[in-house]
């Protein structure tokens, strides 16, 4: 509720409920308050009474707004940042104090002398106190659906995060297999080449083993055939040299014709006997 209050003042005074803040020795913390009434001369609000309340002859800063009523059906809201003097700290309660703070420098009008009457000003404050609340109502659906849009955005946000990281898991648990099947692939080739290497030195091995056996074989059947035959030769030459001792002994009668088997006996085997020491050597 606003009204104007016609005290015996040189000054009427505007009253009104709305916020306004303050600083305290040119310092940047600000601390809330709620104006009672504004005149062009200073301003009367409340505060909690603490330690942040303000204290008499303390200089402050204060920022407020005051409605400007024109011809329309409305009215303006007038920003102000002034600075003032605490004239007057009233204790109304051990929670609030009132503060009376005098401005070094004056408005620029005169709140409580505008050319309304209180049943225009109570009838534009209700309208305007309804659009605010229409305007906040908006927007409350507005900042709602802001916040829904922005959690869906979120969730899709951690769900593209968590499918870019599990692609990129994926990604590189096959690169993994991939190198992994790579080396087990290099590995298999040099194992399969190692194998077939082996396996033609040992192919070549038995071939060259083969071609040694079919070698001494043939020098052995090559041997043993020229063994026989010098065997045969050396038996035919010793019963031709018998023979012909035989006939020369005969002729001079040295020996008898009985006598004949037992020397040839004798000397056939030893002749045996000689190709046999030979033939035990190869």
């Amino acid at each position: 509720m606003m009204e104007i209050v016609n005290e015996k003042r040189a000054e009427p005074r505007l009253n009104y409920r709305w916020p306004v803040h303050f600083t305290k020795d040119n310092q940047e913390k600000t601390f809330p308050g709620q104006i009672v009434n504004v005149c062009s001369q200073g301003i009367a609000f409340l505060c909690h009474a603490d330690e942040n309340c303000p204290v008499p002859d303390q200089f402050l800063t204060t920022d407020f707004g005051v409605p400007y009523f024109n011809k329309s059906n409305s009215f303006d809201t007038v920003l102000f940042n002034r600075i003032g003097r605490v004239y007057r700290l009233d204790e109304l309660s051990n929670q609030v104090n009132r503060v009376v703070l005098q401005f070094t420098e004056p408005l620029f009008f005169k709140p409580g002398s505008q050319d309304i009457n209180d049943s225009e000003i109570q009838r534009r404050l209700e309208n305007k106190t309804l659009s605010i609340i229409k305007a906040e109502e908006e927007a409350k659906v507005y900042n709602e659906a802001l916040i829904r849009a922005e959690n869906r955005i979120r969730f899709y946000t951690e769900l593209s995060i968590k499918t870019e990281e599990k692609a990129k898991s994926e990604a590189q648990a096959r690169a993994k297999a991939e190198a992994r099947a790579k080396s087990e692939t290099k590995l298999r080739v040099k194992a399969e080449k190692k194998a077939k290497t082996a396996e033609e030195q040992r192919s070549r091995t038995e071939t060259e083993s083969q071609k040694k056996t079919q070698f001494y074989a043939e020098q052995t059947a090559n041997i043993k055939e020229e063994t026989a035959q010098t065997i045969a030769q050396i038996k035919a030459e010793a019963a031709e040299t018998i023979a012909k001792l035989e006939e020369e002994l005969k002729i001079n009668g040295i020996i008898k014709i009985a006598d004949k088997p037992p020397i040839k006996e004798v000397i056939l085997k030893k002749v045996d006997k000689l190709v046999t020491d030979r033939n035990k050597i190869f």
